[in-house]
């Protein structure tokens, strides 16, 4: 089976790829000029060189495969227009390229970032996650696919959790706190939402609905900090920045100075991440890592079960 990944060399993409790769797919990935190729060493696997708004190379890419995983997108702080020409355009291009191509499985990583719970949209401000949902309407135009909609993810070199622990570690007492920290969150496990997705494009099957994929725990973003802070054992006073001024200033002075940073981080503390319907639990079969394990394997403070009396006899 050969799967056409898009977004391979991005956070989650490189896991899922390592993930394929291990379950024996040949894998093709559709890269940008600029894209670091240097993650995906170790991966066997062959690069296309294009973009979603190339129609002529989503052809090259996509022709030969009979899956696509499509994770590529535009998260950096650009103008509305090339989000949108990205995000929703190119995955509705994609998907049409891959039906006329034949491709017999099409896999998309939506967002579950909305305005609050029971409300099933992003505020204005978040261009990227508004653009990721409207995405969806434009793959499921074209053809069926499993839609997959991920709660924010975490793990080594991500772009949350480490900036964020970057954050708690400098050395004053104060840190800035994103709203009031009421909004919730259920944060997941990197290897957990590659894993999904692997299996998704090996065997999912297509869906009526898109499925949500969370981690096992839900809680407020104030808790998501404190587990952060208790992880590294520091106490830091928090100032809270009230959501009119990050509507106002903050947003846009993000955006004028390229803070994608800022701009992740907002999305997870001023929007609710947590799933109604958790599916992960069932496409995997096995308990989720939590947050507090998660964290001991990032900081390598994980401890090491010993093996039972006798094992290995």
């Amino acid at each position: 089976m050969r799967v056409l990944i898009t977004g391979a060399t991005g956070f989650i993409g490189r896991t899922v790829a390592a993930q394929l790769a291990g379950r024996g797919a040949l894998l093709r990935c559709l890269v940008r000029s600029s894209s670091d190729r240097s993650v995906l060493s170790g991966i066997d696997c062959e690069f296309v060189e294009g973009d979603l708004t190339d129609s002529g190379s989503l052809t090259s890419a996509v022709e030969g495969c009979s899956t696509v995983l499509h994770l590529g997108a535009e998260t950096a702080p650009v103008a509305r227009d090339r989000v949108a020409a990205v995000n929703v355009k190119g995955s509705g291009e994609l998907a049409r390229v891959a039906r006329e191509s034949g491709v017999e499985r099409f896999v998309y990583a939506s967002t579950l970032l909305v305005a609050r719970h029971g409300l099933n949209r992003p505020r204005g401000w978040a261009r990227v996650a508004r653009s990721k949902l409207e995405g969806e309407s434009a793959v499921l135009r074209h053809m069926p696919a499993v839609v997959f909609r991920l709660a924010p993810c975490f793990g080594p070199n991500d772009h949350l959790v480490c900036p964020l622990m970057a954050r708690i570690r400098r050395p004053w007492p104060i840190s800035w706190f994103l709203g009031q920290g009421t909004f919730q969150t259920q944060p997941l496990w990197v290897e957990d939402a590659a894993e999904c997705l692997a299996l998704a494009a090996l065997e999912g099957k297509t869906s009526s609905s898109p499925r949500e994929i969370a981690g096992p725990e839900v809680m407020s973003v104030l808790e998501f900090w404190d587990a952060l802070a208790c992880a590294l054992r520091v106490f830091r006073i928090r100032l809270h920045l009230p959501e009119t001024f990050l509507r106002i200033a903050g947003f846009p002075l993000a955006r004028m100075r390229g803070r994608l940073d800022a701009l992740r981080l907002a999305e997870t503390f001023i929007g609710h991440t947590a799933a109604e319907q958790n599916f992960s639990p069932v496409l995997l079969g096995r308990p989720l890592v939590t947050l507090e394990e998660g964290l001991a394997r990032m900081l390598g403070t994980s401890e090491k079960k010993e093996a039972p009396a006798g094992a290995g006899a």
